[in-house]
């Protein structure tokens, strides 16, 4: 199968990055190493049918029915966490939700079927707001914590049941508190096309924020370190995104596989500078099946 354009441009800058006498020796030759890694975690066509072929004959293995069994059982009993069972021990004091913030923790539920309803234009700008936005009135500063407050993170919505907002892929903008029209129109079949949603109804969500990253803005200080930095950074978003949808009676569910450059080409991002991480749908709750 031929590489995509997107997929052949993306690589050949991966390439032009890492050729010989591109990098200089030093604390620099490392910078382009967690572009290594990004690539060679990447999920296509042909590397998703084959992850996900291991995946299945993995369940089938017996290596899983030794090592995932016991998993499953303290899983199913309550017990999934290491013990020190030799150690003395103090107990804790029983706890439960009093403050409204700890109620929204506790009823955090992965949701993987919506009603079909749409949501609010405001409901959206609530979302985004406590997700990412900038929460400082007087500074800079934003709804998590990043490392020299450099935010290398950027959230894309792919609208498609939102009241007031027409269907289309939106950026949005942190500064001025806007969304920037990335491609208007029905967007619904070419986001199903680049994710794996076997078992989540994605239909009748009414929308997807993706979180996608802007590398370069934090391992230019940070180097390779700057990468784990980002992933820290992109799951307290999405944690964020998590807890004020709870909080507002929405549903939200991770999706952790997608096609990455289909994913890229849907965002018009070039998948190597920026590159997404992790879309996110959003809707009304029709019943829970959560994790």
């Amino acid at each position: 199968m031929k590489e995509s354009c997107a997929t052949a441009t993306a690589n050949r800058q991966l390439r032009q990055k890492l050729a010989p006498g591109s990098v200089k020796v030093g604390l620099d030759a490392k910078n382009s190493l967690y572009e290594v890694f990004h690539e060679n975690t990447k999920l296509g066509r042909l590397s998703g049918r084959a992850y996900s072929t291991w995946i299945l004959n993995f369940n089938w293995s017996r290596t899983s029915r030794q090592t995932m069994r016991p998993l499953l059982t303290s899983w199913q009993t309550g017990k999934g966490y290491k013990p020190y069972t030799l150690m003395e021990r103090r107990e804790l004091p029983p706890v439960e939700a009093r403050a409204e913030l700890e109620r929204t923790i506790a009823a955090r539920r992965s949701i993987r079927t919506f009603s079909g309803a749409p949501i609010s234009f405001e409901e959206l700008a609530r979302l985004l707001f406590f997700t990412y936005g900038r929460t400082d009135p007087h500074g800079n500063f934003r709804a998590v914590a990043s490392g020299g407050a450099l935010y290398p993170l950027e959230l894309y919505v792919v609208a498609y049941k939102v009241d007031g907002l027409d269907p289309g892929v939106y950026h949005y903008g942190v500064e001025t508190n806007h969304l920037d029209v990335v491609k208007p129109g029905e967007c619904l079949a070419a986001f199903k096309d680049a994710v794996y949603w076997q078992g989540v109804d994605v239909d009748n969500a009414s929308l997807a924020i993706i979180v996608t990253a802007a590398f370069p803005r934090n391992t230019i200080k940070y180097l390779d370190r700057g990468y784990r930095m980002i992933l820290m950074e992109a799951g307290e978003a999405a944690q964020n995104l998590s807890l004020i949808a709870t909080s507002m009676d929405l549903g939200v569910c991770l999706l952790g596989g997608f096609n990455d450059d289909l994913l890229s080409t849907f965002l018009d991002i070039d998948g190597v500078e920026e590159a997404p991480l992790l879309p996110v749908l959003v809707g009304r709750t029709a019943a829970t099946n959560g994790s």
